[in-house]
């Protein structure tokens, strides 16, 4: 939902905050921008009658000017565009080191009683660099694309159908890195899960999660890549738990090779699903081993997605041919990255959407990965960001979950019972 200011705030925090925020971006930028015009547009003579120095430094004194109003568009403009929202913060750090080299040289000249028009503007650019990059940033949202409306694909799910999460474990990660706008002092719990789709044909585990070699796994990656962790109960041992019959999982269907997603594969001794572009993703990676030290021992179950578009996907693969496993590509976190759309027989629907975007934030906020993140972590930029659209035009006819956001497996019970399949 929209804002009713001249830009969105993010998660309606410190709303405002938001708003003194956006006065004072306007008036220190109407501020700077009027005197840099001003001074520009003074005639020589006037200009040393005004600013004495004029005359000992004129190249300055139009440098000056010009970095005056360029300094105010900058603490305007990004915000109100929302392009590039994050200049904002360098602008307003750039206004103040240009008003505190006034005030030097002000000192210098001898001329102490100039400095403290300089002295205000300098503070209040500092507090818009603190507010718009610590405390209230501005995000730069992903389009609005239209909401789907109609019916949902047929689908056919046995009455004896049933989902269940197996949790695994959580890593903290700050939400300055997981989703645009982001406040580094708010702390994420990611999770990883692995979730049992049960069918009479055969079932399914949606990722693995953490495994029973999770520290030795997180080692192994780049320094950059490791995060605090807390490990819980393997997908495995949750299934030893209930008494389930190994015998009814046709294997593992992988939304993609990443670690968190492959780790619990050490204790699981099943078929991996997976597209055979992700398979050649896995073999390729340099900063990311796990997957190839944790199947080698496996059989891989390679599937094409060829079938008919579905929910605005291209093309779709429809594991049990009734509509209640129906599987598309996302091939922007990694080139074979899935997702997997459930519909079971009470008529709840899901999208688990892998690590399209890491947070709900993603989908209800319209925010994109941070920049760097996004260079960092995906493989097709664009690609996401065309993925994400059409999840955000979803997102009012089914549940969302994304890989890492345990606020998108609410109402998916747990594996805390004996259920259909155990011997």
């Amino acid at each position: 939902m929209m804002s009713a200011s001249p830009f969105p705030v993010d998660a309606h925090r410190h709303r405002r905050l938001h708003y003194a925020l956006w006065a004072a971006q306007w008036l220190l930028g109407a501020a700077l921008v009027v005197a840099g015009v001003m001074k520009l547009s003074l005639a020589a003579d006037q200009a040393v009658t005004m600013f004495p120095w004029s005359a000992d430094v004129p190249l300055l004194y139009t440098i000056t000017s010009v970095l005056d109003v360029l300094g105010g568009l900058g603490v305007i403009l990004p915000s109100l565009t929302r392009i590039a929202p994050r200049t904002t913060v360098v602008a307003a750090v750039g206004v103040v080191l240009l008003m505190l080299s006034a005030v030097a040289f002000y000192l210098i000249r001898g001329e102490a009683s100039e400095i403290v028009a300089n002295l205000a503007l300098a503070a209040a650019a500092a507090v818009i660099a603190w507010g718009r990059g610590r405390v209230a940033p501005i995000t730069a949202q992903l389009p609005d694309p239209e909401r789907m409306t109609g019916t949902l694909p047929v689908a056919s799910p046995p009455a004896e159908m049933m989902i269940f999460q197996l949790p695994t474990g959580t890593y903290l990660t700050r939400a300055a890195f997981a989703v645009t706008g982001g406040a580094f002092a708010d702390q994420r719990s990611f999770a990883s899960t692995a979730i049992l789709v049960q069918h009479p044909k055969g079932d399914l585990l949606i990722d693995a999660g953490f495994g029973a070699g999770a520290d030795a796994h997180i080692e192994s990656l780049p320094s950059y890549r490791r995060s605090p962790h807390d490990r819980a109960e393997t997908a495995s041992a949750q299934l030893d738990a209930v008494g389930y019959d190994r015998q009814r999982l046709l294997g593992v269907l992988l939304t993609h090779s990443h670690w968190d997603h492959v780790s619990g594969l050490d204790s699981l001794d099943v078929p991996i699903w997976m597209t055979a572009e992700e398979r050649r993703y896995a073999a390729d990676s340099t900063s990311d081993s796990v997957f190839d030290s944790v199947s080698r021992n496996h059989e891989i179950r390679e599937f094409t997605i060829d079938g008919p578009a579905y929910l605005g996907f291209p093309r779709s693969l429809d594991i049990h041919g009734d509509g209640s496993v129906v599987v598309v590509s996302a091939a922007g976190h990694t080139t074979g990255s899935i997702i997997v759309f459930i519909a079971l027989p009470d008529g709840r629907r899901y999208a688990f959407i892998g690590d399209l975007t890491w947070q709900l934030d993603g989908i209800t906020g319209r925010l994109e990965k941070p920049l760097l993140m996004r260079k960092l972590a995906d493989s097709d930029t664009k690609q996401v960001r065309r993925d994400m659209e059409r999840i955000i035009a979803l997102q009012d006819r089914l549940q969302v979950v994304p890989a890492h956001d345990a606020r998108g497996y609410v109402g998916i019970p747990l594996l805390v019972t004996s259920p259909v399949g155990s011997r």
